[in-house]
């Protein structure tokens, strides 16, 4: 198991548009790819369940992958959080 906390610094937070790109960065994956913030985990292949975390700017989320390629996955994701979701 791989994962890392990063705090949500977008104005935005995480709103549909990034939720969306979070979900199709994490499919690409073999892994399974969980967003933690607090005590709740939401399947970060599944739009329904990253938007239910109801992420705004400031919150502290930990991003856990399990399985093939999960170094990979958390660390992209890790990035475009980073990076405010912007395509590079």
């Amino acid at each position: 198991m791989t994962e890392r906390e990063i705090i949500v610094k977008s104005d935005a937070g995480v709103h549909a548009r990034p939720a969306m790109m979070l979900v199709r960065e994490a499919m690409k994956y073999p892994c399974s790819v969980s967003l933690l913030k607090g005590n709740v985990e939401a399947d970060c292949k599944s739009i329904m369940s990253v938007l239910g975390l109801a992420i705004v700017s400031g919150s502290r989320l930990i991003v856990r992958a399990h399985g093939e390629r999960e170094k990979e996955v958390v660390q992209a994701i890790v990035s475009m959080i980073e990076n405010d979701f912007r395509m590079s």
